[in-house]
């Protein structure tokens, strides 16, 4: 019950402050905030950008945990999509592509379901599909 509630206080906290950083108007510090909120929840920024989403999966189920997996690969599925809002194609494509396959983990493998979370999953689709006609 404990490590459910310090789970939970967590994703609170990561929102919130994902959302703080969000509405930062310049790009540099978005990015900046972005990159602070990657180290804070997850480690090197570094780490999980040279990475494929099922390499960060295994870094994340390496890391943390058991109770704490779902958790952390959401906030990495939100910190990539976010940080795709802020980048240049191509970049911003791989970022949703890996957000997408993070979101779709989660879907296969929480048990929760999502009405916020498939629709985001459909947004990134049709994001990439656009870049791609």
């Amino acid at each position: 019950m404990i490590q459910q509630d310090y789970i939970m206080r967590l994703i609170r906290e990561f929102f919130a402050a994902l959302a703080k950083a969000m509405e930062k108007d310049e790009i540099e510090s978005r990015t900046e905030a972005i990159h602070t909120l990657y180290e804070q929840y997850l480690g090197s920024y570094e780490r999980f950008q040279n990475t494929t989403a099922e390499e960060a999966i295994d870094r994340i189920t390496l890391v943390y945990p058991e109770e704490q997996h779902m958790a952390r690969i959401e906030m990495l599925a939100e910190l990539y999509y976010a940080e795709a809002d802020i980048r240049a194609y191509p970049i911003s494509e791989t970022l949703l592509e890996r957000a997408m396959h993070l979101f779709e983990y989660i879907d296969m493998h929480s048990g929760v379901y999502s009405v916020l979370r498939l629709k985001k999953i459909e947004k990134i689709r049709e994001i990439i599909n656009s870049h791609r006609h």
